[in-house]
């Protein structure tokens, strides 16, 4: 299992061959793909506010993963999380340390490419897979 965040979504959207990649050597229709509601939102939004943009489209693109439920619990462990990466560390923002807690919950990596995410102090906090190395 793989937990998806907004800039992974956001590059297969944009037909970026890396997340393919990912995909395939990751497992692809063989495991479970993830995608935490906070992910899924920021990407219909920003589909939604493209002139052009198609949120039905793109959640048609994304039909091959399972969408994933936030609640009171996750925005708890969203905050140990952010709490757990010291003063100076790397700011996550509300999506993006909800989006660490739904792998913290499942016990699963969050893949992603997001500096912040992917700092060296918040993988010693949370587990990360970088699909772009």
């Amino acid at each position: 299992m793989k937990v998806l965040d907004t800039t992974f979504l956001i590059d297969y959207l944009d037909g970026v061959e890396a997340t393919r990649e990912f995909y395939e050597v990751s497992g692809g229709p063989d495991i479970r793909w993830v995608i935490p509601v906070p992910a899924l939102a920021e990407v219909l939004v920003g589909e939604g506010n493209l002139p052009h943009g198609d949120v039905d489209g793109a959640r048609e693109d994304l039909a091959w993963s399972e969408i994933y439920p936030v609640n009171e619990e996750t925005a708890i462990v969203a905050g140990e999380i952010a709490d757990e990466i010291q003063p100076g560390g790397p700011y996550l923002d509300g999506p993006d340390a909800l989006i660490a807690a739904v792998g913290r919950e499942l016990d699963a990596p969050v893949v992603s490419s997001d500096g912040d995410l992917t700092h060296e102090t918040t993988k010693q906090v949370i587990d990360v897979e970088e699909y772009r190395v």
